[in-house]
């Protein structure tokens, strides 16, 4: 087979690594369901904010990078195609129902109708429950009758990127590399040591999908000790700024994080995968695994806004689940909002990403309970509110103290406002003393 590489899913993952690999020279033909984010790239126009992407679509496209909907494809030769990187995420249920990889395999029903699965190497670049990728390389024996390792070559390579430093990290992270067989990785080294970062090839697929899960859930469980912490600082009158940066200091053994709203895609469903394969081997007990007890109890910190909460007027800044991303998926702000609307409060959102595009619409299960939504803070802040919650630290929310003294409270979750003159302010476990 040729050089040409077939990403299927042009989202916040798939994107960027397509056109890293097109940026490193590599042949790259991206296929998306959604027509209106193919049309939008083939004009130029990416879908999402992420540092570099206009200028490597720019550089790239119609000459390494093509995107494509399936529509398109089936005109299109696929024979030079020699791998395929399936980037789709999976859809996770309220634990403890099982994962749903009925799209995952549709596509692998897809790739067989197209007849681009013999000879060619399929690698999987999303988060699995462990065993996805022999389960996936099984469903492509029994339906094409061909065998793993000879007619075609499996293997999971999770991304570990980050949404605002994606294409940088693409570019310089370490890729794992779980080959289904040994004789895979001769054929996937070249892709991956063209984008950049150093090889680690462990020996199954299975530990692949394991470290993964891993990362994200070790990450969930950090900050989520960081807002437990929060809150026992407080009840202890405490400062927890201070507490935690002169516990770090000097000493190896500890990387407290500081405390703030942990959700997000990836950190939000990752611990319930992970918690699968626990729950297999532990059906007894009756406490949970850390990382799951960590994600019920980053689930606390909406109460304890809401407790605090002052009169009926609430203006929530901040609606995606991280600082300065056009992303509102799995965001704090949207539990957040459901707890307020189910308690009474008029709520009011506000977002400089707000509308921006398809990852920054107002949830459908709260858009028509909201009394109103922004994207700009310091005209939303003229108004006049008994309750602000800055739930998220973008850029800018900072720079509002005049106009946040004057209103009936503040909740500064991110403790952007820790020693200032605010007289209402209540911090996530901050007494709000100056350093």
């Amino acid at each position: 087979m040729g050089e040409s590489v077939l990403v299927i899913g042009l989202g916040r993952i798939g994107l960027p690594v397509s056109l890293v690999m097109a940026d490193a020279g590599l042949s790259v033909r991206g296929i998306d369901v959604s027509q209106s984010t193919v049309q939008g790239l083939q004009r130029g126009e990416v879908p999402f904010d992420e540092p570099g992407l206009p200028e490597l679509l720019s550089s790239t496209l119609e000459t390494t990078f093509t995107p494509l909907t399936w529509d398109e494809v089936q005109d299109s030769n696929l024979s030079d195609v020699g791998t395929i990187v399936i980037t789709i995420g999976i859809h996770v249920l309220p634990f403890p129902e099982p994962a749903d990889l009925t799209l995952l395999h549709q596509i692998i029903s897809e790739l067989h109708s197209r007849d681009v699965i013999r000879g060619r190497v399929i690698i999987l670049r999303t988060t699995l429950p462990v065993g996805t990728t022999r389960q996936i390389s099984e469903h492509i024996s029994v339906l094409t009758g061909l065998k793993e390792g000879i007619d075609f070559h499996t293997a999971f390579i999770p991304e570990r990127l980050v949404e605002g430093v994606a294409i940088k990290e693409e570019r310089t992270l370490p890729k794992i590399i779980g080959p289904m067989q040994e004789s895979t990785l001769a054929l996937v080294r070249p892709i991956f040591k063209a984008i950049g970062g150093s090889l680690i090839p462990v020996s199954t697929p299975e530990i692949a999908e394991f470290i993964k899960l891993i990362d994200n859930a070790w990450r969930h469980t950090r900050f989520a000790f960081s807002n437990d912490a929060a809150m026992a600082a407080e009840a202890a009158g405490v400062d927890i700024i201070e507490a935690i940066q002169d516990a770090n200091q000097e000493y190896d053994r500890n990387s407290v994080a500081l405390p703030g709203p942990v959700s997000g895609y990836c950190l939000g469903k990752d611990p319930i995968i992970f918690e699968y394969a626990f729950q297999e081997v532990t059906p007894k007990r009756e406490v949970p695994s850390v990382w799951m007890t960590s994600l019920l109890s980053s689930q606390n910190l909406v109460p304890w806004v809401v407790d605090r909460i002052k009169g009926r007027r609430v203006l929530i800044a901040g609606c995606s689940f991280k600082e300065n991303i056009d992303d509102f998926r799995m965001s704090f702000t949207l539990n957040l909002t459901k707890a307020c609307l189910e308690e009474g409060f008029e709520v009011h959102l506000c977002d400089p990403f707000l509308n921006k595009n398809a990852y920054t619409q107002v949830w459908p299960e709260v858009a028509d309970r909201v009394i109103g939504m922004s994207n700009n803070i310091g005209q939303t802040l003229e108004d006049s509110w008994d309750t602000v919650v800055l739930a998220v630290r973008h850029d800018g929310f900072e720079q509002h103290e005049e106009a946040l003294s004057g209103q009936g409270l503040v909740i500064d979750l991110w403790n952007l406002y820790r020693g200032s003159s605010i007289p209402n302010r209540i911090g996530l476990g901050s007494t709000g003393r100056s350093d």
